[in-house]
């Protein structure tokens, strides 16, 4: 649990990292969530402006990288005082990776923004994308408040999306063998998908740091992973790269 150190600059600075931990996890989930809507709505503008703003994601790592690494020589913390910087060095990582997939997802949509998909294929990406999304808004919260249970609640619920993306890509993989003429825009949103649950498991790695963070220690089982998607073999007919 995080105390009062004895020196208040050293709080101030601590406090500094963890704001900019909340400013850098906010602007990812708006990068995510602007992806996202570019691919379903075949938006090219918002997905040029994700991909072009993804510069100031890149400028807000190295911020924090360069603010602990100062911290860390100034103040020369020793056990949970530099693993709670360290953490914090994590999360930061975690969020640049949530950045450079949803710039991946913005670079597909505007490959596909000609590309018309049936209504239940969309409603199935647009619900995994929410439940992604409401994923990575919880773990930012959990790591802000340092709440161990709000991020056990996120790290279970992260079996939720692994089931949701082998469903999404059961469909999609059906969709090819029916819709050659519509192949490889589906192989596109494949893609899409498995980014959009590399986003939750990157969430799912900052509630793990939010334990950490508010208990001193991790989580004591290991997480299930219940993604199928890279078991799933196709009939060797949709000539569908393995993801």
């Amino acid at each position: 649990m995080e105390t009062p150190h004895t020196a208040r600059a050293f709080d101030k600075d601590l406090a500094a990292l963890a704001a900019s931990i909340e400013a850098m996890g906010a602007f990812a989930t708006a990068q995510f969530d602007d992806a996202t809507h570019a691919l379903l709505d075949r938006d090219r503008a918002l997905a040029e402006r994700v991909i072009e703003q993804d510069r100031r994601l890149d400028a807000l790592r190295h911020d924090v990288s360069m603010a602990a690494a100062i911290v860390i020589a100034k103040r020369q913390p020793v056990a949970s005082d530099l693993n709670e910087i360290l953490t914090d060095l994590r999360a930061a990582e975690h969020l640049e990776r949530v950045g450079d997939l949803a710039k991946n997802i913005a670079k597909r949509a505007m490959t596909v923004a000609n590309h018309m998909y049936p209504e239940d294929v969309t409603a199935r990406l647009e619900e995994f994308g929410n439940a992604a999304s409401e994923q990575l808004r919880a773990a930012l919260s959990a790591y802000a408040h340092c709440d161990a249970e709000q991020a056990l609640s996120v790290r279970i619920r992260d079996e939720t999306l692994d089931q949701l993306h082998t469903q999404l890509f059961r469909e999609l993989v059906s969709r090819t063998a029916g819709d050659q003429a519509n192949v490889i825009g589906f192989v596109h949103l494949l893609f899409c998908a498995k980014n959009i649950e590399r986003i939750g498991d990157h969430a799912t790695h900052i509630a793990e740091a939010a334990y950490l963070r508010a208990t001193g220690h991790p989580p004591a089982s290991e997480r299930r992973r219940l993604d199928e998607s890279s078991t799933i073999s196709d009939d060797g007919d949709t000539g569908l790269p393995k993801l």
